[in-house]
């Protein structure tokens, strides 16, 4: 079984779209007005990010559901180092990298109102690894 596609909510789609192909090379796939952007990566992952704020409606979702977030795990602490000089340099408001549960990481808020994870690949400890899973 493969992950193959996130919906997030989001308060600027247009903006997070554009985030999206910019800095972490997706496609645009369907744009639908302000409301929708569906977005594929090159492993065939759908990104979609919507604005249905009628949808909500009833949901149950944390108040402060911005500590949601989602991530980009690169090869490197140099690649993480690049593209927070890349996000930095465009005026992104992004905090330092740094070492974090055991990866170099950083994060910052997309306009659509989630944050974004930049970081090596944590490693996982032997006492952490699933049970069912040696």
């Amino acid at each position: 079984m493969k992950l193959n596609h996130i919906n997030l909510y989001s308060h600027d789609t247009e903006a997070d779209r554009v985030m999206f192909e910019q800095y972490f090379g997706l496609h645009t796939l369907v744009v639908r007005g302000s409301k929708m952007a569906i977005m594929q990566d090159n492993d065939g992952l759908v990104l979609i990010v919507n604005h249905f704020d009628n949808k909500l409606d009833g949901f149950d979702y944390p108040k402060q559901f911005d500590i949601l977030h989602i991530g980009f795990i690169q090869k490197s602490r140099e690649d993480v180092d690049a593209l927070y000089k890349r996000l930095s340099a465009d005026g992104w408001d992004v905090q330092a990298p740094r070492d974090t549960h055991g990866a170099w990481c950083f994060y910052f808020k997309a306009k659509g109102g989630y944050f974004i994870e930049i970081t090596t690949l944590t490693p996982v400890r032997p006492v952490e690894a699933f049970q069912g899973n040696p």
